[in-house]
């Protein structure tokens, strides 16, 4: 991804903030009371960030960002279920009141939930009825496989929202589809013009 093919600013300062993230060197060690006065009194985040809830995968480190930049929203197997309310009203909410320019769907290798799929017989009720309720599916020759087609089928639903569609349509707003490798922190980006996974370049 060059400059030039950046849909927005926000999308920009992702990315640039994950290269300082790969680097080690983010620009900011974390949000702290000294910070605090610079956002207390609104907030203008450039994007949204759908994330599983695993405690290895950070956007706000990911992405170097911590002081308001991104609103995140967690779950298991990051989804993006039209029957959960907090989900839809934290969409609602980001599109039409907080008019971000991006909604990343963010999901990671390694992820344990991808691999429950196969069978949520064996598991605790509360896990299963989550997995099984929200109608994600392990597709896919490879678990890698499966674990970018879950990222590719929220993007599916993202798009089936009327007020997001409407939103990617007016050019308002842009949809991303981002895994990130826990073992190397490498982070790809589904390109959906050309129909594949590309590893974001670490250096511009």
């Amino acid at each position: 991804m060059t400059e030039t093919t950046y849909p927005n600013d926000g999308l920009r300062q992702l990315v640039e903030g994950y290269r300082h993230f790969f680097k080690g060197n983010p620009p900011r060690k974390g949000f702290c009371a000294l910070h605090a006065e610079q956002i207390a009194h609104t907030q203008n985040p450039h994007s949204m960030v759908i994330s599983c809830f695993d405690s290895r995968v950070c956007p706000e480190a990911i992405f170097a960002t911590n002081d308001g930049h991104i609103c995140v929203h967690r779950n298991m197997l990051n989804q993006v279920d039209p029957k959960d309310a907090s989900m839809m009203a934290s969409l609602r909410f980001a599109v039409d009141s907080l008019h971000v320019q991006n909604i990343v769907v963010l999901g990671h290798s390694n992820c344990n939930a991808v691999a429950k799929l196969k069978d949520l017989a064996p598991l605790p009720q509360e896990i299963s009825a989550w997995l099984g309720g929200c109608g994600a599916t392990y597709r896919g020759e490879s678990y890698e496989d499966a674990v970018k087609n879950n990222v590719l089928d929220q993007l599916d639903r993202l798009h089936r929202l009327d007020f997001v569609a409407r939103a990617v349509q007016e050019k308002r707003l842009h949809v991303e589809g981002m895994l990130f490798h826990i073992q190397s922190g490498r982070l790809e980006r589904y390109d959906a013009a050309q129909n594949r996974w590309e590893f974001i370049k670490t250096e511009e």
